[in-house]
Parts: structure tokens; C-alpha cells; sequence
């Protein structure tokens, strides 16, 4: 990655100087006792290997950077062994001087020279809290509307979208990892296992691929949960596994997000076949829609009318598809968007909110389902983002006396009902079939593709360790 070069053009669009964070170890339990540091990614996008505790002044009067560092002391030297000198961090980071970050405020005040520092929130309240003072801004990483000035948002999120090669390149390097961990969990995938076995499995690959996870792994029998992170259920014979994990790069930051679904004992029950079959090809058909210019809301909404011309093959729903999605009776089953950016975050750039993802005006829907899509951009090359189109069978949904009046003519509850009650009462659960695409100046490339998504891979492989 040329580190320098992003700072370089950052420093280009500056109006004036920026304060950025990583910052610090946040405590799982008690102070000593953290969770491993990821340095913000606004932070790590201008940095190689940032340091816990680090934070950044640009100033675009001069051209500089100076690079703020912990102090080295005998303690690190005991506790977590010999850290590079402050000469040496200079030298590797290609910064301009590097601080004791135990200075911020008054090498700061002294850089600034009386002008406006601006800043963003991060996730380590304490870092957000110390730019906040410095800076006499009121940042909340909590709220997009608060995690920084708008104009600042806006230059690095232009820097941030495009994916360059390199950034393409570690991306695809992470895919073969990726593999790994979805194939050990399908081939592990028998009655009698307990879902955190298969989480092991999915983990375990990603720290022998030299990666760790990029999100919580989401793993379950019952995959209309959409964000399933409880792993405690027993595998048994026709269930059906949702597994959406992915890779990130140790040092780099960059990610994977991949969604695949297999059935315990080998093969999907009729119903599941169905329901599978349907959702690959809405995700195919987007998949080969892809192309520069694209509205990506309008993708969204193709994908939906497969989906809901398929409901009705089915005889779940009733009607026209066309009319069907514009009724939103469709979301019944596909109540979530149809994909997100992906870079450094695994939501890339959402910490930013609406301002990015829904440009020009334009707003979110207020229909159930649609208004979870998390971004309505027109599609430009370099863009990376996923395409998971998914069908579920969510008790309250289905359940729902506002959505069955609502949608009284245009649903067939009884056979949707069956599917809640399937399996010996577990339910049918439900299917997402994810994978991460870069828009290019003439179509998509499928960086994920070599990970097993058919019918046939998945029955083939599901329960054969």
C-alpha cells in the first residue's frame, strides 16, 4: 500500500489542519485485560501497522505530517518487549516527525498556531473524548451525524471508495482463506455437532491463514436471525447452516464478507432446494447486472422481483411481481437490503452514514424491508461491495397481524406457516448467498467466486469430514 501517496492527496483536499485518532486497547472485562487493538480505519487507511494510542496531525499548510507515538518505557520493554525508537517509526511511516502522543495538546496548539483543528469520532470513547478537548468539537462515534464535519467525511470517503489495485490485491488475497473457513465448517456440518464446533472451525482457519475474523461470525441452524452470533444449538439431520464470516488481514485491515448455507446430512429437503435455487439466481442475475452507472437501489430492486416472481412459482406469494415488490409484500421474506461497501470496514465508510452511501438528496425508503438498504449510489469503477440476496422465514414476520392484514390477499399464510413449523418444529430458518464484487469500467469482477456456492458444491461437501 503507498501510505504516502493517500496522505499525500488527503493533504491536497485539506483546507486546513486534521487531528485523526486510532486509538487505544478497549477492556473486555478489566483495564489490563483488553481486546486486540484495531486502529480506526480512517486511521489505518494513512498508516502501516499503527501503533495503539497513536494519533496523526496534518497540516496542509506545509505539507506535513507529524506522527504521534506512545513514549517507550522500561515497562513495555518487560511486559511486551523492545518497541521501535521513535527515529525508526519516522523512517517506516515516511512521516515528516514523530511526537510523544503523552504531548498531544501542546504539540498540537503549537502546530495548529491558533487555527481550527478538525477531528473525527472513533470507537475508543477515550480517544474521541481527547480529540473533542483538543479540538473544542462535540464528535459522538455513535451518532453519524456527529462523527465529524461533513466536507472532511466527504474528502475521505472519495479517497476510500475507489479501491486501487493494491487495495484489490489484498482483498483477493484474503479469499483463499476465506475458502478455508467456510469449506471446514460445511465438510464438520453433522447431526450432533454444536454450532460453536463449527465456529471453531471457521476461526481456527482464519488464524492459520495468518487472519483473524472481520466481524463477529455469524453461524446458525436458525438463519432467520440475520446477525446470529449464538453458536449453542445441535446440529440435526435437515437443518439448514447459515454461515456469513469472513477474513481480514492482520495488518492491512482489509476484508472479506462471504454468506454461504448447506444442509446437515448431506441433502436439502425438497422446500430447501427450492428456497436455494431461488435465491442463487436472484443473486446471479444481480451479480451480471453490475456495471458502471448502475443505481445500486435499482439492483436492489431487480434482485427483489426475481425474488418475488419466484415466491409465487412457489405459491407463497400471490400476484404480479412487479406489483408485489412495489407493495413491499415481498420483503415479508427478504426484509434486509441487498448488500453494503466494503474495504477497511466490513461495512466500509457506514460510521459516516446516510451522507455517503445516500448522495444527491436522495433518501431512505420508508417501506418495510427496503428501508434497511444501506446504500443507494450510482456504481463506479473501483466501487467493492457485496451481493446477498436472502429469503427467511421469521416467526414475527410471518406472525405479524399488521403484515396479515396488510398483505391479506397477496400472501398464502398457510403454506408460509408450514415453513415455521418444518423440521420438527425448529423451522425452515433461512438462506443467504453473499458474495464481495468490485464494479469495473466494464462490468463486475467476483472476487469471492471461488468459493463453493452451487447446489451441488454444497450437498457434495456438507457433513464429509
Amino acid at each position: 500500500m503507498n501510505y504516502a501517496s493517500r496522505r499525500t492527496r488527503f493533504l491536497s483536499g485539506l483546507d486546513g489542519p486534521v487531528l485523526l485518532m486510532a486509538g487505544g486497547v478497549l477492556a473486555r472485562n478489566y483495564p489490563a485485560n483488553g481486546f486486540p487493538f484495531r486502529a480506526d480505519s480512517n486511521f489505518l487507511y494513512f498508516f502501516e501497522r499503527p501503533e495503539a494510542g497513536s494519533a496523526a496531525f496534518f497540516d496542509p499548510a506545509n505539507g506535513n505530517v507529524t506522527l504521534f507515538i506512545p513514549e517507550r518505557t522500561m515497562a513495555d520493554a518487560i511486559w511486551h518487549g523492545a518497541l521501535e525508537s521513535f527515529a525508526d517509526v519516522k523512517s517506516r511511516q515516511g512521516v515528516n516527525a514523530v511526537l510523544a502522543v503523552e504531548k498531544l495538546e501542546s504539540e498540537v496548539a503549537r502546530l495548529a498556531g491558533g487555527r481550527v483543528v478538525r477531528s473525527l469520532a472513533v470507537a475508543d470513547p477515550k480517544a474521541t473524548a481527547r480529540a473533542n478537548a483538543i479540538t473544542k468539537a462535540s464528535l459522538d462515534f455513535d451518532d453519524p451525524t456527529k462523527v465529524g464535519e461533513g466536507a472532511l467525511l466527504d474528502l475521505i470517503a472519495k479517497l476510500r471508495l475507489h479501491k486501487d489495485e493494491d487495495e484489490l490485491a489484498e482483498i483477493r488475497r484474503l479469499v483463499p482463506v476465506t475458502r478455508e473457513a467456510h469449506v471446514a465448517a460445511m465438510k464438520h456440518s453433522k447431526p450432533g455437532v454444536v454450532e460453536q464446533f463449527l465456529a471453531g472451525q471457521v476461526e481456527g482457519a482464519f488464524a492459520l491463514g495468518g487472519c483473524t475474523a472481520a466481524y463477529g461470525t455469524i453461524l446458525s441452524v436458525r438463519g432467520e436471525v440475520l446477525h446470529n452470533h449464538d453458536h449453542r444449538n445441535v446440529l440435526k439431520k435437515g437443518d439448514i447452516v447459515l454461515l456469513d464470516a469472513g477474513a481480514e488481514g492482520l495488518d492491512s485491515g482489509y476484508c472479506n464478507d462471504v454468506t454461504r448455507d448447506w444442509p446437515v446430512g448431506g441433502a436439502f429437503s425438497p422446500e430447501g432446494r427450492d428456497i436455494y435455487e431461488l435465491v442463487l439466481k436472484a443473486q446471479l442475475d444481480a451479480i451480471a447486472a453490475v456495471k458502471p452507472g448502475l443505481r445500486y437501489r435499482d439492483l436492489h430492486l431487480r434482485a427483489s422481483r426475481v425474488m418475488a416472481d419466484g415466491l409465487v412459482q412457489l405459491g407463497l406469494l400471490k400476484g404480479n411481481a412487479d406489483a408485489l415488490v412495489e407493495s413491499g409484500a415481498h420483503a415479508l421474506f427478504f426484509p434486509h437490503g441487498l448488500g453494503h461497501q466494503l474495504g477497511l470496514d466490513v461495512h466500509d465508510l457506514e460510521s459516516f452514514g446516510d451522507r455517503i452511501h445516500y448522495p444527491d438528496g436522495r433518501t431512505r425508503s420508508a417501506q418495510f424491508g427496503t428501508a434497511y438498504l444501506r446504500m443507494d449510489m450510482d456504481l463506479e469503477p473501483g466501487m467493492v461491495f457485496t451481493i446477498e440476496p436472502g429469503l427467511y422465514f421469521v416467526p414475527q414476520i410471518i406472525r405479524s397481524p399488521e403484515f396479515r392484514a396488510q398483505f391479506k390477499s397477496a400472501v398464502n399464510w398457510d403454506l408460509a406457516e408450514k415453513f415455521l413449523t418444518m423440521n420438527d418444529g425448529r423451522g425452515f430458518g433461512g438462506i443467504r448467498i453473499e458474495d464481495d464484487v468490485v464494479c469495473t469500467s466494464t462490468g463486475v469482477e467476483v472476487l469471492t467466486d471461488s468459493i463453493p456456492k452451487t447446489l451441488r458444491d454444497m450437498e457434495s461437501l456438507a457433513g464429509t469430514a
